[in-house]
């Protein structure tokens, strides 16, 4: 199967909508396609109601799950790679494995939420 720059264009755009649509902030990610091939890196955040109610990694897995499922059916998208700072797929299964820095944040924010 040929690709062409306007295919992977066209990837590239519905992968955006797809993430803005499960409240993903796409400005903390840098995505590429190359020949059907896509590459999503950066951090995962969410933006408006998602802050507040995607709030566990039990969560988040589940909508990393649906989220993997939707960018699949993409027309022409042969691969999807993940390079998340805090999140890594390890075939089928997705593992919470947050940097240092990520740890601190995390602790702060449940700090917080306990006051």
């Amino acid at each position: 199967m040929e690709y062409s720059k306007k295919d992977d264009w066209q990837i590239n755009k519905n992968v955006m909508e797809r993430l803005v649509r499960a409240w993903i902030d796409t400005s903390k990610l840098k995505i590429l396609t190359t020949k059907g091939n896509v590459e999503i890196k950066g951090d995962l955040e969410f933006t408006g109601q998602a802050k507040a109610s995607i709030d566990s990694p039990i969560v988040i897995i589940s909508m990393l799950k649906k989220l993997d499922s939707a960018l699949k059916g993409i027309p022409r998208v042969r691969l999807i790679k993940y390079d998340f700072s805090s999140w890594r797929k390890a075939g089928a299964k997705w593992e919470y494995n947050p940097s240092r820095e990520q740890q601190k944040k995390d602790e702060i924010e449940e700090s917080d939420s306990q006051h």
